[in-house]
């Protein structure tokens, strides 16, 4: 029988109350309802206030949202329902996500982490309800919030020997918070609540490094993989939507202290830790610096991204076999004989575009667009669709023989954060500050918003990066006065240049900073950007300096099998255009013909990030 307080709980309205189109969509992290410490200088638009344009990014967005909204809600509840005892109809999920007791941390992945993508999913749902106001993806989301709900008990089973109670907390609680801000679900707050007292009996008293948890009694090795130290983001945010100041404290005990510590004063603590969850805890400490305004939080996230980005490969993925290299040994260029899973790509991008945006909002500095692009080319942008049952793209590989290829298990971890990093395109692509609009992703776009009280629209068209141009419209009733800025690559060339209706800009154009175009605007006012993408090669590490990626712009160009014996940097920089593509490039070597390609355009042909060069 339930309890009281369930069946209380359970009597809630199905009418979410309506919101003005800014404020339905907004991100948790845009505009905390509590006082907190720091206030950023940007704020990120509302998801239904940035609309893509037809294109690449806008049908992998389209995709993951048809994909999602087909899910057997019942199979998305069966893990948490058996695990409670509970009737749980419907068929399993498969993979990682199933209950299942055949789990084998060696060579078999069936039910590791039971129902652990569920607030993943949700997340994503309701990030895409706030973009396209899909009455059924809200009506769904509620849905799902409410048979959760029926789940959650305080002194339930779900978190007896599961191996890793933290992790899954961490997702159902971004799920549950968005379910509440972008779908307006009424109870997510509340089941977020229950939620956390579900699972705090199976928390540790602090974040736990990975070598802390293996020092400690342990089942199997797979108890040792939990992710503590993540936590305090969600907290945080809970802590802002909710008003509860027990979340503030609980996100307060998680700092992982140990970590950003070291990290705040410059030392590189990162060699051998687990890359993406490492990454995504950079985005705690900037929560921690938002709320608590500790400077030493600040320094901890800019210099840890600034460490990952030194131990990157050229197309700005980062983290051989899931775990980050000492630096100055060679082990970057190491990996691409030794590993195909050279980069967690959905994961790690999502984690990528969350600490770059936080960072690019408190500093406003261009260059952590830069690094957001160079990952959105060359990672996100080409992987491959999750199937209807669950076979993911996990993977990017940078072996010098690679291929794209799916995930040996079902509905894995990136098949979560792959529909909310997809959502997330649009409010990453612009940002407000008080005195004009930021374009830091040049995608086919449209941007809405109010300026001065005055309704404004900014529509870019481009085919960017494949061409280096970019053309962005006004649509306003009146003028007004006020500040576009632009965001100019660091690797831009000295023929970049920028024209407003036709004339180019007084502003000096300065590669890696955002250019400021200060007038009064009005309806029908264009601005064209055009960049010059100068060819360039990038060594995989100071160690190796013959081991080239062609670049072009923010793209990296990958060789297609096969890949001749013997290549000059000089043959490399003479690469021209495939005469009919848009995409490829050819390069002419002493053993014939080398066509180069954005890791977007291949499909299952077999090819190589970098090239072994002479001269």
């Amino acid at each position: 029988m339930r309890s009281p307080s369930r069946r209380r709980f359970l009597k809630i309205s199905s009418a979410a109350a309506a919101g003005s189109l800014a404020l339905r969509s907004l991100p948790a992290w845009s505009s905390p309802a509590l006082d907190v410490a720091y206030v950023p200088p940007l704020a990120v638009f509302g998801y239904a206030q940035v609309q893509l344009l037809d294109g690449p990014l806008r049908d992998q967005f389209d995709n993951n949202h048809r994909l999602f909204m087909s899910l057997d809600e019942d199979a998305l509840l069966k893990p948490f329902r058996k695990r409670e005892g509970m009737p749980a109809p419907g068929p399993d999920m498969g993979g990682w996500y199933d209950d299942a007791t055949d789990f084998n941390p060696v060579d078999d992945f069936h039910g590791f982490i039971p129902g652990h993508t569920f607030g993943q999913y949700l997340s994503g749902l309701a990030r895409a309800y706030a973009v396209t106001g899909s009455k059924p993806t809200q009506e769904k989301v509620h849905r799902l919030v409410r048979a959760f709900a029926e789940t959650v008990e305080p002194q339930g089973k779900f978190y007896v020997d599961y191996h890793l109670p933290a992790y899954t907390y961490d997702k159902t609680s971004c799920g549950l918070i968005d379910a509440h801000e972008f779908a307006q679900c009424p109870d997510a707050l509340d089941v977020h609540w229950r939620a956390t007292q579900a699972v705090l009996p199976y928390l540790p008293e602090k974040a736990l490094s990975r070598a802390e948890q293996r020092a400690r009694p342990h089942k199997i090795v797979a108890d040792t993989w939990d992710e503590t130290y993540t936590l305090p983001e969600n907290f945080f945010l809970a802590y802002q939507r909710s008003g509860n100041a027990r979340y503030r404290e609980l996100a307060a005990r998680f700092i992982e202290e140990d970590y950003f510590g070291p990290l705040a004063e410059g030392k590189n603590v990162l060699p051998g830790e687990h890359a993406y969850s490492h990454v995504n805890a950079l985005s705690s400490a900037m929560q921690s610096y938002l709320v608590l305004g500790q400077e030493k939080y600040l320094r901890a996230a800019s210099n840890g991204l600034r460490m990952v980005q030194e131990q990157s490969y050229a197309t700005g993925g980062w983290g051989p076999d899931e775990a980050f290299v000492i630096p100055g040994q060679g082990l970057l260029d190491a990996s691409l004989g030794t590993t195909h899973a050279s980069f967690e790509t959905p994961c790690g991008a999502y984690g990528h575009f969350k600490i770059t945006r936080y960072l690019l909002r408190v500093t406003k500095d261009s260059r952590y667009g830069d690094s957001m692009e160079r990952v959105l080319y060359n990672t996100i942008a080409g992987a491959t669709p999750i199937l209807a049952d669950g076979t993911s793209f996990y993977y990017s590989d940078y072996h010098f023989n690679a291929r794209k290829v799916h995930h040996r298990d079902k509905w894995p971890c990136c098949s979560g954060t792959f529909p909310q990093l997809t959502a997330d395109y649009g409010i990453s692509s612009y940002y407000q500050g008080k005195d004009g609009i930021y374009v830091n992703l040049f995608l086919p776009s449209r941007v809405s918003w109010s300026q001065n009280g005055t309704p404004c629209t900014l529509t870019q068209n481009t085919e960017y990066p494949a061409a280096n141009t970019t053309q962005m419209q006004f649509a306003m009733s009146r003028p007004e006065a006020f500040t576009v800025y632009v965001r100019i690559p660091a690797w831009a060339g000295a023929k970049s240049y920028l024209a407003v209706n036709g004339s180019r800009a007084s502003s000096e154009l300065t590669p890696g900073k955002f250019l400021a175009v200060q007038r009064t605007w009005k309806d029908g006012d264009r601005i064209e950007l055009e960049l010059e993408m100068p060819l360039r090669l990038e060594a995989v590490d100071d160690q190796t300096p013959n081991r080239v990626a062609l670049m072009r712009g923010p793209v990296a160009l990958f060789g297609i099998a096969p890949i001749p014996a013997r290549i000059t940097r000089k043959q490399l920089l003479a690469a021209t255009p495939t005469p009919h593509s848009k995409e490829d490039w050819t390069v002419q070597t002493d053993g014939g013909t080398l066509t180069m390609r954005p890791f977007a355009s291949i499909m299952s042909e077999t090819y190589r990030l970098y090239q072994t060069v002479e001269g």
